[in-house]
């Protein structure tokens, strides 16, 4: 049965496995968010039926190494998956084809031995617009990126809260961003980002408000690595969270 173009599964599980086919799952899912795009198809199924479902499919359990290695063949021979080997390193980092070789070893933090250069991570373009007020952030990162996740998200962190400030008071509206509750102050980061992406500049805000959203990760990796002693950051928490906040420091240096 269909519903407009989209196929209306019969069971739970069916419709899970659909979902699945059709790349639903790229990206960690909410179970609120599963049962609004089953809904959208035209499948409602009770709270216990897609529970079921859910618990007796293999989306984001651990499969066997058999498994994994007879899959990734497979998408490996479909030119959608190429094994980056690492020197030093037993077996193979699994990447998706479109990323290359070199970018792929330095998100899995095995680019070189020596110090990683910003434009390794961000855009030539970007670096220009902000070598000039970053240069001491920049070189900071040269030696924690792929080193020190704590140092990295800190940095990260730092580099947004001061983007946000400079990008503000290039058009005179920094005021905007003061803790009246304190004198010379400044408002929290979220605060800032929230501000951000309702403050406009000719029609367009300083941060699209998607963006913002996203970059709550990296804000909350920032907080974590500045403020609590009980934890330390991997730089395997930050690399996902790369793409947001890129992104962010991308839309803030137009306004520079």
């Amino acid at each position: 049965m269909l519903k407009g173009n989209k196929k209306v599964s019969k069971t739970a599980t069916e419709a899970l496995v659909t979902l699945w086919e059709e790349g639903f799952f790229k990206i960690w899912k909410k179970h609120a968010s599963i049962v609004e795009q089953l809904s959208k198809r035209g499948n409602n199924f009770s709270g216990p039926e897609l529970g079921m479902a859910l618990n007796r499919e293999r989306f984001g359990k651990r499969l066997k190494p058999n498994h994994v290695q007879t899959y990734m063949q497979k998408f490996m021979a479909g030119d959608m998956i190429h094994g980056v080997k690492v020197t030093g390193v037993q077996g193979n980092y699994w990447v998706v084809a479109s990323v290359p070789k070199k970018k792929a070893l330095l998100l899995i933090n095995k680019a070189n031995h020596g110090l990683i250069d910003e434009n390794d991570i961000f855009s030539d373009k970007l670096v220009k617009k902000l070598s000039k007020n970053f240069a001491t952030e920049f070189d900071d990162l040269k030696h924690n990126f792929g080193r020190s996740g704590t140092c990295t998200a800190f940095l990260l962190r730092k580099i947004l809260e001061k983007l946000i400030y400079i990008s503000f008071a290039k058009h005179r509206v920094e005021t905007k961003l003061e803790d009246r509750s304190k004198a010379g102050g400044l408002v929290g980061l979220e605060t800032m980002i929230n501000i951000a992406s309702s403050e406009k500049v000719r029609g367009i805000p300083f941060l699209t408000p998607k963006t913002a959203k996203e970059i709550k990760g990296v804000k909350f990796l920032g907080d974590s690595a500045a403020h609590n002693p009980l934890i330390n950051v991997d730089m395997k928490t930050i690399t996902p969270q790369l793409p947001f906040i890129i992104t962010a420091y991308e839309e803030l240096a137009k306004k520079l």
